[in-house]
Parts: structure tokens; sequence; C-alpha cells
């Protein structure tokens, strides 16, 4: 039996794989950790394999926690059938090149992969298999917070979003799902604008895929825990 585990900026998401189907899943705060050593005992885990872009702290907490030794997984020049890309894999964060493998085994043809959680990642992915780089994007949660932070009268809760904002708590919504929407269909317009092939289709995931879905064009489909069916991937073919 597989452990995988993602571990984000502020939660840790895991799930276990019998070679057949996911048996079980769940996810944690990083203050938390140390309580999954309890439910992972009950298991006969056979292999961990893990992915992190949070503190080294956190990755010893897993490490604690975890029965086996964690097998980290990191970005690669290829694998899974994908050529990378990115200038310097060693500086990618392995989840946005685990959600690109996810998403050459779910989609056939051109895709752009969407992370949307803390921060959100958008991703170029051919028919190919060719990843061809991506954004990081401040989340929408980040997004609100640094304007909160850093002027002197928005520190109000966003308001509803709207095509032409009235008032300042709808202009706070409004700004922040269209810049995030932007950068996904500017991207999806880009690939399509490479590749010859028309528009992509979308994969979203993430805590924040259901607030962006109703608000960008089809072809999309939302698909939970990327980084994990990425992970699965590597684990089984190691």
């Amino acid at each position: 039996m597989k452990l995988l585990i993602d571990a984000g900026n502020t939660r840790v998401k895991w799930a276990l794989h019998d070679g057949r189907d996911w048996l079980a899943q769940g996810a944690v705060a990083h203050a938390d950790i140390a309580t999954l050593a309890g439910v992972w005992a009950a298991y006969p885990i056979r292999s961990v394999h893990a992915a992190s872009v949070a503190s080294t702290a956190v990755s010893a907490a897993l490490e604690a926690a975890v029965p086996l030794p964690v097998q980290w997984v990191k970005a690669q020049k290829s694998g899974g059938g994908v050529r990378n890309h990115y200038r310097d894999p060693g500086e990618q964060g392995a989840d946005r090149w685990l959600a690109v493998l996810a998403a050459h085994e779910l989609v056939a043809g051109d895709v752009v992969v969407v992370c949307a959680g803390t921060a959100l990642t958008v991703e170029a992915l051919t028919a190919e298999g060719d990843y061809l780089g991506g954004l990081i994007v401040p989340g929408h949660a980040l997004m609100l917070e640094s304007l909160a932070r850093g002027t002197a009268n928005l520190n109000r809760q966003p308001g509803q979003v709207a095509a032409f904002p009235q008032g300042t708590q709808d202009a706070l919504a409004s700004g922040a799902l269209d810049a995030l929407c932007g950068a996904i269909e500017r991207m999806r317009r880009r690939l399509a604008e490479k590749t010859g092939r028309g528009v992509p289709e979308l994969l979203l995931s993430g805590g924040d895929a259901e607030r962006l879905a109703p608000w960008l064009a089809a072809p999309l489909r939302i698909v939970d825990n990327l980084v994990l069916i990425g992970l699965l991937k590597v684990a089984s073919e190691s």
C-alpha cells in the first residue's frame, strides 16, 4: 500500500492507494501533522512518496509521523511521458510538476493545468507531452490580504462580483477574481496560438477551484488532488 503526501503552503493532503483503488484520504493543517501518525499506523503501508512546498519544519514533522522513510519527489527534466522545458527543474516546486504529470494522464490533448490554493499556478502542456512552463500568481485570499495590509482603506470584506463594480467592496471581489481568471485565460490563449489547435481544456484543482470555475470558459473540469494523482504515477513507475 502506498502513502502519498502533498505538503502545501497551509495544509497537508494525503491519500492511500493499494495498486487498484484509493482507500483513504484526508487533509490537516500544519499544526496537526502529529495526529496523522495514529491514522497511518492503522494501515499496512509499504512505501511513502511525498512532495512539499512547505517549510523544512513541516517536512521534518511528516518524517516523524510516517512509519517508513519518505521518498521526496522533485521536479525532473522528463518523466511520465512529459518533457519539462523549465530552465532549471531543480528550482521548480514539485507540486507543479506532479500536477502536470497527472494532467498528461487525464487529458489527451493540449491542456492548461490550474492549481488554485494559497498561490495560483497555471501550467501549459501540449498533447505531445511538452510542458512549456507556467505562471505563479497570488491566490484569492492572499491577493485580498495583500491589499488589506498594503493600503490605507482596503482592509474590508469583499463584496459581490460584478461586471462594473460600483462600490469598493464589490471592486475588491471582482478585481481579485478577474485577475485570477485573466491569468488563466491568457495562458490558455497563448497555448492555443502556440499549437494552432484551438482552445485547450482546463483542469482545475485546489481549494478555490469551485470559486473560479463558473467564471471560466469551457471546456473545463475540476479534478481534486492533481498532485496526489501525479505522486501515484511517480510511485507506480519507481
